[in-house]
C-alpha cells in the first residue's frame, strides 16, 4: 500500500539520529522535543480556554499532578480524563499535543479535561501508572462539587499506552463507573503476539517494512521497560485483551489505524465487548499509522479522527446528562 502524501510528510519529518545512545533521561527530553516540532508543522493548535488550574492528587505511592481545562465559567460541567501515549516510558501533559487536544475537546465539546502526569517506567514500573489513573479519577469523582464539575458524567480517553491506562483502569477500580471509554489506537496486549501477527496483514510496500518491523521492536522493548517481568504481560492489568470478564466495562469507542499493528488488538478487543454485552463501536481509518492522529492542521483524515472524538463526547454527554441530572447548571 502507498502511504498518503500527508503521512509520507510526516514519515520524512522523522529524525532518529539523535536518539541513538541516548539514555533515558536524554531520550525523553529529545522526544518531547520533537513531539512538539512535529505538532507545530503538522497539528492544529488549540482554542483558548476560560481557565487552567494544576493540581497534586492524591494517588498509591503518593501524589501526582493533573491539569484542568474549563472551557467557560459554567460549573456543573462533564469530565473527559485524558492519559497521554508515550509507550508508558515517556510523555507530559506539558507537550503540545496533549494541551492542544485538551483545548479542543473542552472548548469544542464543553467539558471539563483533566490531563494526568502518571508516572513514568522504569522508576515507576507497571501496575503504578494504572492507578496514577484510578487516583486521579477518584479525586476527581470525589470533589466534582468542590471542583464545580458533574461527578456523576465522567468520560475517560487516553491514546496507545494511555488507552492502556484507562482500560486497566476501569478493571481496577470497578467502582469508577465512567459515562464511556474512548480508545485511540489502544496497546491491549503487552506480549506482542497480536500485533506481530497483524504485520504481514498491513500490506505494507518492501521499502516500508524494516521501518514497522523497528517500531514494533521499540514497542516490545517498552513493555518489556514498562513491565520489568514480561510474565506480567498476560495480566489483564497490564493487557487488557486478556481480561476475561469484561461485562462491567461501559459504552467503550475504539478509534484504529489502518495501517498500525496495534488495530488487530483494538479490534478484538471490541467484539470481545461486544461479545460480554457492551456497547462497542469501532472506527477504523483508511490509511492512517499509529501516529497519524497528530496530523490535524494537514490531513483530513486526522482531521476527521480529531472531529469524531468531538462528536463521540458530545452524544455521550448529552446521553449521561439524561440519566444523571447532576450539578446545577448556571445560567
Amino acid at each position: 500500500m502507498t502511504l498518503e502524501p500527508a503521512v509520507r510528510a510526516h514519515l520524512d519529518a522523522m529524525d532518529p539520529t539523535p536518539y541513538i545512545g541516548a539514555d533515558l533521561p536524554a531520550v525523553r527530553a529529545l522526544l518531547r522535543s520533537d513531539i512538539d516540532r512535529m505538532f507545530t508543522l503538522f497539528g492544529l493548535p488549540g482554542p483558548e480556554v476560560h481557565a487552567i488550574d494544576d493540581y497534586e492528587v492524591p494517588a498509591l505511592n503518593g501524589p501526582i499532578p493533573i491539569r484542568l481545562y474549563h472551557p467557560t465559567e459554567q460549573t456543573g460541567l462533564p469530565v473527559h480524563i485524558l492519559a497521554h501515549g508515550g509507550g508508558w516510558i515517556t510523555g507530559s501533559i506539558d507537550e503540545l499535543v496533549a494541551d492542544a487536544t485538551a483545548r479542543h475537546r473542552a472548548v469544542e465539546a464543553g467539558c471539563v479535561v483533566v490531563l494526568v502526569e502518571y508516572r513514568l517506567a522504569p522508576e515507576y514500573p507497571f501496575p503504578q501508572a494504572v492507578y496514577d489513573i484510578i487516583g486521579a479519577a477518584e479525586w476527581v469523582r470525589d470533589n466534582g462539587e468542590w471542583l464545580g464539575v458533574d461527578p456523576a458524567v465522567i468520560t475517560l480517553g487516553g491514546a496507545s499506552a494511555g488507552a492502556n491506562l484507562v482500560a486497566a483502569a476501569v478493571l481496577g477500580a470497578p467502582d469508577l463507573h465512567p459515562a464511556a471509554l474512548i480508545l485511540e489506537v489502544p496497546a491491549l496486549d503487552l506480549t506482542g503476539a497480536t500485533s506481530r501477527a497483524a504485520l504481514a496483514d498491513l500490506g505494507l510496500e518492501a521499502a516500508d517494512v524494516p521501518l514497522f518491523t523497528q517500531a514494533q521492536d521499540e514497542f516490545d522493548r517498552a513493555c518489556t521497560t514498562y513491565l520489568v517481568d514480561r510474565d506480567h504481560a498476560r495480566i489483564p492489568l497490564a493487557s487488557p485483551l486478556f481480561a476475561t470478564d469484561l461485562a462491567g466495562f461501559p459504552e467503550t469507542y475504539i478509534l484504529t489505524a489502518e495501517l498500525d499493528p496495534l488495530r488487530a488488538e483494538g479490534e478484538e478487543f471490541a467484539r470481545r465487548l461486544t461479545a460480554a454485552g457492551v456497547a462497542a463501536h469501532v472506527t477504523r481509518y483508511p490509511g492512517a499509522l499509529h501516529g497519524s492522529p497528530i496530523l490535524t492542521a494537514t490531513w483530513p483524515t486526522a482531521r476527521r479522527w480529531h472531529d469524531d472524538i468531538l462528536v463521540i463526547l458530545g452524544d455521550v454527554h448529552r446521553r449521561s446528562a439524561g440519566r444523571h441530572p447532576g450539578m446545577q447548571r448556571t445560567p
